[in-house]
Formats: structure tokens, sequence, C-alpha cells
């Protein structure tokens, strides 16, 4: 049996199919009562909406696309938020996500061959390679533009810095140890971050090399708490305190600390940077700096809004930026004496 097209439910409701067209997409040109007694038909007859031949029929689509890395906790988050905003204001979103057999160049051909009327990009690094596909009609989430023409909402570092140091300084710590990423623009940011806040407080700190993943981070912080270590309880110019990149670093830091016997919160406190899912669970419970996810995606959605309103953009590229604040839990506690 074939699927019903919108001719049959213009045969079984008495209209044209250009009116139960409109009635199907909700066009105000259509009266309520006739919008509503042609989707109880179609509802009836199992009639089943072709999602690409509409957008490819509409004049403007109203279509935004998102560039992301879905295999990153912090990128789900985003689409989630991205999607709730975009739907709110009835544009369709579609996602491609880069990965290891999913190149960034391919996906941006996809997403501009779908119609997205512009791009929002999370993180700069996820269209590496990828930068002449992606063109300047972009929205990004980071910490700097991947192209000129691209409008930027970043996550400002500083506030939440600020409030951890304050923080750690409040619960006795003197001296820490930052566990950095790899070279790029996010991790500069937030170490930067970091060293102004701690000396601006007077502490003693050390930075070592890390990464963003949980085996970056056990690797870094086991060798520190070997003997002569400067987080091995026994040192003497021991650090009490231990800030992280990011929460999955950081939850790499507190396995290294079990497996030596310590107590993450007592023995040593340890702090990341995301508030990701992994933070607020009760198994981490982990003190981090919180991104605001939310108020960023509402921002990218509104610069994406205006964008698909407005083609080519009007004005120069917007840099809009959202304050992060802390999160306390109990992997941070009293700087043992």
């Amino acid at each position: 049996m074939s699927r019903p097209t919108l001719k049959d439910i213009a045969e079984a409701t008495g209209y044209s199919v250009s009116t139960v067209s409109r009635a199907l997409a909700d066009s105000p040109q259509i009266s309520e009562r006739t919008r509503h007694h042609i989707h109880e038909v179609s509802r009836r007859l199992g009639y089943q909406a072709d999602p690409i031949g509409s957008l490819l029929r509409t004049p403007r689509p109203r279509v935004i696309g998102l560039l992301c890395v879905l295999s990153q906790e912090l990128h789900v988050v985003y689409h989630d938020h991205l999607l709730a905003q975009a739907e709110a204001r009835n544009l369709r979103m579609v996602t491609e996500s880069v990965g290891p057999f999913r190149s960034a160049v391919d996906a941006i051909h996809n997403l501009r061959r779908l119609r997205c009327q512009t791009l929002i990009v999370i993180d700069p690094a996820t269209a590496a390679g990828a930068l002449d596909a992606l063109g300047d009609d972009a929205v990004v989430i980071g910490q700097e533009r991947a192209v000129v023409g691209a409008d930027l909402v970043t996550s400002d570092n500083t506030r939440g810095m600020d409030q951890l140091i304050a923080h750690l300084t409040g619960l006795g710590h003197r001296r820490l140890v930052y566990v950095d990423s790899a070279p790029g623009a996010s991790a500069s940011a937030r170490r930067t971050a970091f060293v102004r806040a701690a000396t601006s407080a007077g502490l003693s700190f050390d930075v070592v090399e890390g990464g963003s993943d949980v085996d970056a981070g056990l690797l870094a912080v086991a060798p520190l708490l070997e003997a002569g270590g400067p987080l091995h309880p026994a040192s003497s110019d021991r650090r009490t305190a231990l800030v992280c990149y990011n929460d999955h670093c950081a939850q790499g830091a507190i396995i290294a600390m079990l497996r030596a016997g310590l107590r993450p919160g007592t023995d040593v406190s340890v702090a990341g940077v995301d508030n990701s899912r992994l933070a607020a669970s009760s198994a981490f419970d982990l003190t981090s700096i919180d991104r605001r996810p939310e108020e960023v995606a509402r921002l990218a959605v509104d610069l994406a809004e205006a964008r698909v309103a407005s083609s080519p953009p009007a004005g120069a590229p917007q840099s809009l930026v959202v304050d992060t604040a802390l999160v306390t839990r109990s992997s941070t506690g009293p700087a043992l004496r």
C-alpha cells in the first residue's frame, strides 16, 4: 500500500493541494478550523510529511546547522540547550558531529546541502581544516573566532576562577597545583585566569602538563602523589589543592588519588571546570566552574536567528560574553596542616 500524499488529503477534505500544504505547515493564512480539520484527516490517513522535500520547496526555510563533537559531554549539553532554544523560535536545527569517521569538511558540506542558512560551531577546533568550507556565515561558541566574519559567544573564565581561588583560600589552601591541557585557545584562557587569580591571592602554585580527558588527568597526577612529589602527604612543601583544566581531567586526578589511598576533599582538594553531569554526580560530587551553557546557547541562537533573518548579516560580527560561576561540592575541603 502506497503512502498517502497531499493530493489524497486534498481529495478527502475537498480543499486544494496548496491549501492542504499550508494548513499542515500551520500557516496563519489558513483558518484554525480548516487547519484542525486537515490535520485530523492527515492523521487518520497516516500521512507523514517529507521534511527534506519541504526544506527544498520553502523559499526561506529557517534552518540552522550545528557542528559539534558529540563524544564530548559539554558538546552534548550545548546541543540540548541549543535545540530547545531553536525550537522555541520555530527554527529547525540540523546537527553534524565530527569524529573519526566524519570530517569537518564533509559535515559542513552536508549542512549546507540541507539548506542551513547559518551554522553554530561549538569550539573552533571542531572546524579545524575546514575553515574555507565554513565561510564567514557562522556563530562560534568558544574562546576565539574560527573565521573573521563569525559571531562569537564566550564563557569568560575570570569570575568563576576568582570565586574558586577565593573558596580555596578561605579553606586555608596556600599551595596549589594546576593541571593544564594541550595548547589551544581554551587552555590558554583557563590557565591565564588561574595564574592571575592565584597570583593576586598571594598563593604558591605549580602548573603541570595534562589534558582534557580522564587518562590525561590520571597520568598527570599519579607522579605527583609518589614519594617526593608535591602532592605526597609526607612532602615538606606539600600542595594541598588541585585545580584541573576540566571535569574529566579532574576525574582522572581523583582516580589517581584513590589508587594512592588518599581521600579527595579531605587529604587533597580537587576542582574542575564545566560543571558537567559528571561533576554533579554523587560518585564524584566535584567542585567545578559552571560555564552557564543554557545562557550561552540562548545568545548563540539569538545571533543565528538574526543571521537567518538578514542574509548577508547587517553590521560587524558580534562578540558576547557570559560570566562563569563556581559551584562548590564535597571534593574541596579545609587544608590539612
